[in-house]
C-alpha cells in the first residue's frame, strides 16, 4: 500500500530485498521478498503491501475496536495476509470472519508471513472464506457485526465510478451491516494525500456521528500512512 512503490522500478528492486517466490493469481500478481530489515514482504501487482515488521498496521486496525469493547463479531474485508485476524484474535475475538478472493495470497501468507499471521488462519475462533467482500458485504452474510474492518482499496471497483462515490457507497454498505454501536476500521492512504485523506474523513462524516483519523508509522513503508475509525451511536447491548 506503500505510494514510494508507484516508480517504474520496483521497490523490491530498488531495495535490493531477495525474491522468494512470484506467481500469477486469477486476480493479481503476488510476489514474495525477504528484506533484513523487515522480514518477508508482500506485494501485488508490484505494490508493496505489507511486511512481517508491520505489526503497526495490525494495532491500528484492530486495537480501536477492543478499546471500545467490540469483539463480538469483527468482520474483515481482505486482509489476506491474515495480519488483522491475527490481531483481532489475540486481543480477544469471539468471532472473526474473513474475506478475501484471492486464495493464493492467503496460501503465500500462510507460508512466508508466519510473523503476521502466525496459526491465525486455522483458529477455532475464526472463519476463512475465499469470495468477493463486496458481495459477501451486499448479501449481509450473518450480519450485524459488531465492527468491520476494511483491508481493501481506495480506488473504485466500476469505471463509471468516481473515487469519491466509492468511498462513500463502501462506508454507507459497512454501516448498514453493523450494530447499535458498532465501529469501523479501515487503512486510508499515506500522510502526504491531504485530498484523498480529506475525502475519506468527510464520508465517514456522512455516514457516522464519531470519527477519527490518526497517523502512523509502518516500518516497511518508508512514510506516514493514516487510518480512520467511525463508530455509530448505541451501545453493543442494544
Amino acid at each position: 500500500m506503500s505510494t514510494v512503490s508507484h516508480r517504474v522500478t520496483p521497490e523490491y528492486v530498488s531495495r535490493r530485498q531477495r525474491i522468494i517466490t512470484a506467481t500469477r493469481s486469477a486476480y493479481q500478481d503476488i510476489l514474495i521478498a525477504y528484506d533484513e530489515r523487515y522480514g518477508h514482504v508482500l506485494y501485488l501487482d508490484d505494490d508493496l503491501q505489507i511486511a512481517e515488521s508491520d505489526q503497526a498496521y495490525n494495532q491500528a486496525m484492530v486495537d480501536p475496536i477492543a478499546d471500545a469493547g467490540l469483539l463480538d463479531h469483527i468482520l474483515i474485508l481482505g486482509g489476506g495476509d491474515g495480519g488483522v485476524l491475527q490481531r483481532a484474535l489475540e486481543l480477544g475475538a469471539r468471532r472473526a470472519t474473513l474475506v478475501d478472493i484471492d486464495s493464493k495470497v492467503i496460501a503465500l501468507s500462510r507460508d512466508y508471513l508466519t510473523g503476521l499471521c502466525k496459526s491465525a488462519f486455522d483458529h477455532p475462533r475464526a472463519r476463512v472464506v475465499v469470495g468477493d467482500a463486496f458481495a459477501w458485504l451486499d448479501e449481509g452474510r450473518d450480519a450485524p457485526y459488531s465492527a468491520i474492518i476494511y483491508d481493501l482499496t481506495m480506488e473504485p471497483v466500476r469505471e463509471d465510478q468516481s473515487r469519491l462515490a466509492f468511498i462513500d457507497e463502501i462506508i454507507r454498505r459497512m454501516r448498514d451491516r453493523l450494530i447499535p454501536g458498532g465501529m469501523i476500521t479501515m487503512q486510508c492512504c499515506s500522510g502526504h494525500d491531504k485530498a484523498l485523506a480529506r475525502d475519506v474523513r468527510m464520508a465517514l462524516a456522512r455516514s457516522f456521528p464519531y470519527t477519527e483519523q490518526r497517523t502512523v508509522t509502518v516500518p516497511s513503508y518508508w512514510e506516514p500512512w493514516i487510518f480512520a475509525s467511525a463508530r455509530l451511536e448505541g451501545s453493543a447491548g442494544e
